[in-house]
């Protein structure tokens, strides 16, 4: 088998216990990935080969894409060589702006940069599930493994269970107001909560006064792309076709 590792400060150990047990270092489309480190090694490493199957190695007590503790690592080794495992695949997130499309295994999402607050209307099937004009800074959505990430801190209100078919659509620090509105009547009807969207709808954001915007997807400073949003502008989310494959081990 052909297989690859990369990731946090010591790895030169991973990569020394996979050639021992006789496996095969390939960086060039390896059959799987192992990656040493948190959640950001794990979706950086998840992008740089998408057809490989993901091992995640959890370098600390914390992240929830890894599969195993690092201290783990023989253990791990030898369900590889033995092929002793299962392949999970998780289904990712798309944001579409006319050319650009980003994909995202936990969140993508679109927010103001530095100036005024953004207005638009949300559409599901033709159908607004807001009372009117949302304004803010823009709006999220989450794969089901994603919706205890960024979403989370975002909307706390939904947490998908991981093999949910739905996402979560959370507008960023927005309100609702009234669609007619004049200086002498505002009218904030209550905060833009989170909604769980079944994964087969798509959620279309519709601008009507924009501005600068970024746009990201699961946190990556190297993914992000800014643009300026203007009014009629359609911005779409949807569950994507694309899916990243991760190892999991029977139970210990």
């Amino acid at each position: 088998m052909k297989v690859w590792a990369e990731g946090k400060p010591g790895i030169e150990l991973v990569k020394q216990k996979l050639k021992a047990s006789g496996l095969e270092l390939c960086p060039s489309n390896p059959e799987v990935v192992v990656v040493w480190g948190g959640d950001g090694s794990i979706l950086r490493s998840a992008r740089k080969h998408p057809r490989s199957c993901i091992l995640g190695l959890r370098e600390k007590s914390i992240g929830q894409l890894a599969e195993i503790d690092g201290e783990c690592l023989d253990y791990a080794v030898q369900r590889l060589v033995e092929k002793d495992y299962h392949i999970e695949t998780v289904p990712q997130i798309e944001l579409s702006y006319g050319e650009t499309r980003l994909h995202g295994l936990n969140e993508v999402y679109f927010s103001r940069e530095y100036e005024h607050a953004t207005r638009f209307k949300v559409f599901i099937d033709g159908e607004c599930p807001y009372d009117g004009v949302l304004f803010g800074d823009g709006c999220l959505a989450a794969t089901p493994r994603g919706s205890s990430a960024y979403s989370w801190t975002a909307g706390k209100r939904i947490i998908l269970q991981p093999y949910e078919n739905a996402i979560v659509f959370t507008p960023l620090s927005s309100g609702c107001m009234k669609q007619r509105i004049s200086v002498n009547d505002i009218s904030v009807a209550k905060s833009a909560e989170q909604i769980r969207v079944l994964a087969d709808k798509e959620v279309v954001v519709q601008i009507l006064r924009g501005g600068l915007n970024k746009l990201a997807t699961d946190g990556l400073d190297e993914l992000k792309t800014y643009t300026r949003l203007e009014k009629g502008d359609e911005l779409v989310f949807r569950m994507a076709e694309e899916k990243t494959k991760f190892i999991r081990f029977p139970s210990k």
